[in-house]
């Protein structure tokens, strides 16, 4: 069954009792378009988002129901809102997932093709000069970069190396989600490439 297939019910009163001021109408309206929006959402989102998907749905509803005074079709126009909520969650899930992706990538490539950590030693090293003063201007990327040559002295093949980077960083940033690691990798890559353009020598 279709969003629009769902039966009609009389919500259209009920609709135009809560817009004028009715508080019981509005308890009976919400609680009605709560339990439909769960039957239809637990088919399509994973348990974990199945309540605030629903309650954002419940969020939009009641704004727009009072900006636009909806008092028609009130049933297929709320079930139109958290088909959108559910279609925006799994875009969002999509660029994350992504974002991910091309995360791993470059931090399996990093920790793959960079030199073991006895090259990294010295003054003179164009890296270490180049690492300390994008850890001074970006402490986060400091963070992650740290990591990633802390895990590479550890040894093991590059997936695992990548693995305990994420953990460490993760441990001493609560806040850092798996996918906000890797879009920081990202732009930490990028400074760290044009630092490293700067130093003398460098091809």
């Amino acid at each position: 069954m279709t969003f629009e297939q769902a039966p009609e019910i009389a919500l259209d009163p009920l609709a135009a009792a809560w817009l004028s001021g009715d508080e019981r109408a509005e308890s009976k309206l919400f609680e009605f378009l709560r339990v439909r929006f769960l039957g239809i959402a637990k088919r399509r989102v994973q348990p974990d988002h199945l309540e605030d998907l629903v309650q954002e749905a419940l969020q939009i509803v009641l704004r727009k129901g009072r900006e636009q005074q909806r008092t028609e079709n009130v049933l297929i126009w709320s079930l139109t809102i958290l088909r959108n909520v559910i279609g925006n969650h799994y875009q969002a899930r999509k660029r994350e997932n992504e974002r991910m992706a091309t995360g791993e990538m470059l931090l399996d490539q990093l920790t793959d093709e960079a030199a073991p950590p006895d090259q990294f030693a010295g003054s003179d090293s164009g890296l270490e000069q180049a690492l300390a003063r994008l850890a001074e201007k970006y402490p986060r990327c400091g963070k992650i970069f740290a990591a990633i040559l802390e895990s590479l002295e550890t040894g093991g093949g590059p997936r695992e190396v990548s693995q305990r980077a994420l953990a460490k960083v993760q441990r001493q940033t609560p806040d850092l989600t798996r996918g906000g690691f890797y879009t920081a990798l990202h732009r930490c890559r990028s400074q760290l490439r044009a630092l490293l353009e700067k130093e003398p020598g460098h091809v």
